[in-house]
């Protein structure tokens, strides 16, 4: 459009061709000489008004670049003008320039995207304060000066206790020392003014004993001299790349184990064997020592078994079977160390009603033998131990273990299942992690709550599959 015209005079047939896009006819001071009806509507101003005082930053520089090089070329193209529009929205526009030496004037057509003409500014304040994510505006002083209602959800705050208050009031929330407090607030505006943006990941308790994370993205705007700063809860997004990073580590187990296996196994069989051998004509201190000798293998060779286990695919074998019944078996098992340490079994439900369910008695075997020895070790003589099965919503069960023993810390509960990991002196750190994996492999779940000096309770869930009809008397002998 702007190529047909020969000189600025014609401008007054561009105003009548093409009444939808704002138009100017601007010296080239800034000052406007003739305005059409749709700029003077737009942007509040018309003829003898300065264009220089509705253009931001960006804005400015493209129309010092336009004056500079409008005597090489009549016609340029201002890409991006940023612009304040009526009701003080900013407007992002494409604007067609054709510049008269004769007259050093310029004819502006500007090209507005539909966004500025369609929402009005209501609409922008109403998106903000109802965002899905926590956003608050910070000045450079590090002051909140305006945040969405999310505040509430995430900080049990209000917005008037929040708004006026210096952004560092947040970081003593994190999971951070409060010594260090200001110092990670110093090293992140640093990263932010050098690099414009800031990504990271902050932990903090919202509520007691109550974990959440947090996605924290800030941003500076150049154009108002200001911080955007957005937080997303990304809680169970962290949870399951810890889970990846466990499962990870119970990989590197497996091949550890099977390398173990092979170069140890041979070796500790051929010691045993002599150990034998030596203790059929051996008398004394010899006896003795031999003895000792022959107790430290056999405890190698359960670590050994025990990684194994972990490990190793074994044969998935699926039966029919009450899982009140093995159960009890398996109580039958501990009785006798019950008994020596004077632990008491208290063991509600006895009568396994509608307690069958279809999965692998073997494993869950291991599982539970494994809780119930862990438990009788951490407590005292006298300890009780309750255990009860109950049927959960759906087709599962939930057996809770709870013993009175002296608890764990909230550091010991967090690693309980990584592999390695123990706080007894003789442990192999390899049991619990052999009871998530095996109750993760048959479908179900584990959970742990504990406090130290208050005893610990598991909780396992067990699948039934989908046998809520079955008929078979729950007599039936678990294998």
């Amino acid at each position: 459009m702007l190529e047909q015209l020969e000189n600025v005079s014609s401008y007054e047939s561009l105003f009548v061709m093409d009444n939808r896009h704002p138009c100017i006819l601007v010296n080239m001071d800034g000052v406007i000489a003739e305005a059409n009806f749709v700029f003077s509507k737009k942007f509040s101003i018309g003829k003898s008004d300065n264009l220089l005082s509705i253009l931001k930053k960006n804005g400015l520089r493209s129309w010092n670049d336009f004056k500079e090089n409008c005597n090489e070329t009549k016609i340029s193209m201002l890409d991006n003008l940023v612009m304040i529009t009526e009701g003080n929205l900013e407007c992002l526009c494409n604007t067609h320039a054709f510049y008269s030496s004769d007259t050093n004037q310029a004819v502006l057509t500007f090209v507005l995207p539909a966004i500025c003409t369609e929402l009005p500014p209501r609409d922008y304040v109403g998106c903000f304060t109802h965002a899905s994510q926590l956003t608050m505006i910070v000045n450079n002083e590090g002051f909140i000066i305006d945040v969405n209602n999310r505040i509430s959800e995430l900080f049990n705050l209000t917005k008037s206790a929040v708004i006026g208050k210096r952004i560092q009031s947040l970081y003593r929330k994190f999971n951070t020392q409060k010594s260090h407090a200001e110092d990670q607030y110093d090293a992140h505006m640093n990263t932010l003014k050098t690099f414009g943006k800031i990504k990271f990941t902050e932990r903090f308790e919202n509520e007691p004993n109550t974990i959440q994370f947090l996605e924290i993205h800030a941003t500076y705007n150049s154009d108002c001299d200001l911080y955007i700063v957005e937080m997303r809860d990304c809680t169970e997004m962290e949870i399951l790349r810890r889970k990846l990073d466990h499962s990870g580590s119970l990989s590197t187990v497996g091949q550890m184990a099977a390398s173990i296996a092979h170069e140890i196994r041979n070796p500790m069989t051929t010691l045993k064997g002599f150990v034998q051998l030596m203790e059929v004509t051996a008398t004394g201190d010899t006896a003795k020592y031999l003895s000792v000798v022959d107790d430290e293998l056999q405890r190698m060779e359960a670590i050994l078994n025990e990684m194994l286990m972990l490990s190793k695919p074994t044969e998935e074998k699926f039966t029919q079977f009450s899982l009140g019944v093995l159960i009890t078996k398996v109580l039958e098992i501990m009785k006798p160390k019950a008994m020596f340490e004077s632990i008491h079994i208290d063991w509600h439900d006895a009568s396994f009603c509608n307690s069958m369910i279809y999965s692998n008695a073997d494993k869950i075997k291991q599982v539970l033998l494994n809780i119930f020895k862990n438990a009788f070790e951490a407590m005292e003589p006298g300890g009780i131990l309750t255990l009860k099965l109950e049927k959960a919503e759906g087709t599962s069960f939930t057996l809770s273990v709870a013993d009175t023993g002296k608890g764990m810390s909230p550091l010991q509960v967090k690693n309980m299942f990584m592999p390695f990991y123990t706080s007894k002196p003789e442990g192999t750190g390899l049991g619990l992690p052999f009871v998530l994996k095996t109750m993760e492999g048959l479908g179900g779940a584990v959970a742990v709550s504990s406090e130290s000096g208050s005893g610990t309770t598991f909780k396992l869930v067990f699948p039934q599959h989908y046998l809520e009809n079955c008929t078979i008397n729950e007599r039936y002998s678990a294998n």
